[in-house]
């Protein structure tokens, strides 16, 4: 692997890493945004062909995401209590501004839409309408939570990391698992930590397979239910933000500010994957 190909995925890697463990963001979002996603399921479920065919990729993006998971789980707290709706409709954009290259993947030539990718869209908007549903019930502090628990919020955790639009944390959120899992990334706790790890590690090998099914078998509708995933994540955001304003006046300039930065970040991002991709193909 080249060196700037090799800098370029540990980038991909770090904003991976970064949107995995901010509520609302999907890390796998960026992984289909730069052209990436659909190599690292097809080498994570083939992990026996594909680890030492493509070290060099599964490595500088992996280092990177393990770098961006620790950069956001320490300022997070700080974010949460300090800015949470700001940083809401700071993600809500960001992600907007991704749609046009998710939707991209959906088009085949002239063909239209069938049933199946209708149908595919629609599932994959629902699901984030009922992860809103959850979220509304309550949250909490996650103290009662014993091994088994955090096993299977990390089984939970990898399966949504996997999956372009949900976000992993958010559900973390909802189960009142975002807080203790954050304790243990930045005072590393391990008693808490090891199960999470466990449980996410089983997740990504069981849930890429199926993945990797879908991608080769019926991949315009993946991408369809994908594309939902996405528009319903943003809905969930923005519905999540509002409900946590107590004064809508005192978030109105906050707010407008976080999504014009959004946006100019997400056209960002959009310019560095075209370049990325760019780069890739003509190297290959």
């Amino acid at each position: 692997m080249k060196a700037l190909e090799a800098v370029k995925n540990a980038i991909v890697g770090v904003l991976m890493g970064i949107f995995m463990m901010l509520p609302g963001a999907s890390g796998a979002t960026m992984a289909v945004v730069f052209g990436v996603y659909e190599r690292l399921i097809r080498d994570i479920s083939k992990l026996r062909t594909y680890l030492l065919k493509d070290i060099g990729f599964l490595l500088t993006l992996g280092i990177g995401g393990v770098f961006g998971i620790l950069i956001c789980a320490k300022g997070m707290d700080f974010l949460i209590d300090s800015y949470e709706i700001p940083i809401m409709f700071f993600f809500a954009v960001l992600i907007a501004v991704q749609i046009p290259d998710i939707a991209k993947n959906t088009v085949e030539g002239s063909q239209k839409y069938t049933p199946y990718n209708i149908l595919a869209f629609i599932l994959g908007f629902a699901v984030m309408m009922i992860i809103l549903y959850i979220g509304t019930l309550g949250e909490g502090d996650g103290s009662d939570y014993g091994a088994p628990a955090l096993f299977l919020a990390g089984v939970l955790y990898a399966v949504c990391a996997l999956s372009p639009g949900i976000s992993g944390s958010t559900i973390l959120l909802a189960l009142g698992l975002l807080t203790p899992v954050l304790d243990a990334l930045t005072e590393i706790h391990l008693s808490t930590i090891a199960p999470i790890i466990i449980g996410a590690v089983v997740g990504v090998l069981c849930f890429s397979k199926i993945i990797d099914h879908f991608v080769n078998n019926s991949r315009r509708s993946t991408y369809c239910a994908i594309l939902g995933l996405t528009l319903g994540s943003i809905v969930t955001v923005i519905a999540q933000a509002i409900m946590g304003m107590d004064q809508i006046d005192d978030y109105v300039i906050p707010c407008i500010g976080a999504a014009i930065t959004g946006f100019i970040i997400g056209w960002g991002l959009r310019w560095f994957s075209r370049y990325y991709n760019l780069t890739v193909q003509n190297n290959a």
